[in-house]
């Protein structure tokens, strides 16, 4: 019988509202960020991210035409992140 990951993924749910609480003032963290942050790995991020939403533990909200381009976040009734930044500066590269 294999292992299952969830347990890894539930953890990384508690360190999400974490993050998203840091972000509030600023622009919601990029998939990199979640990533790094959470230990989810990046092919499983966007069912993950689904399963939180689905669960009532986040809420998302998607900007732009499918795929969307940019995102929010909060923790379900909270405060709102901005939206993802996109270009240079969320990348760490100076003008």
């Amino acid at each position: 019988m294999g292992r299952s990951s969830r347990p890894i993924l539930d953890a990384a749910a508690g360190n999400m509202l974490a993050m998203i609480g840091i972000h509030q003032d600023g622009p919601c963290p990029t998939d990199l960020e979640i990533c790094d942050w959470t230990g989810v790995p990046r092919r499983r991020l966007k069912a993950w991210l689904a399963e939180l939403q689905e669960s009532g533990i986040v809420e998302i909200e998607w900007r732009g035409r499918p795929p969307a381009r940019s995102r929010r976040m909060r923790a379900s009734g909270g405060v709102w992140t901005g939206w993802t930044a996109r270009g240079k500066r969320a990348r760490g590269r100076t003008a």
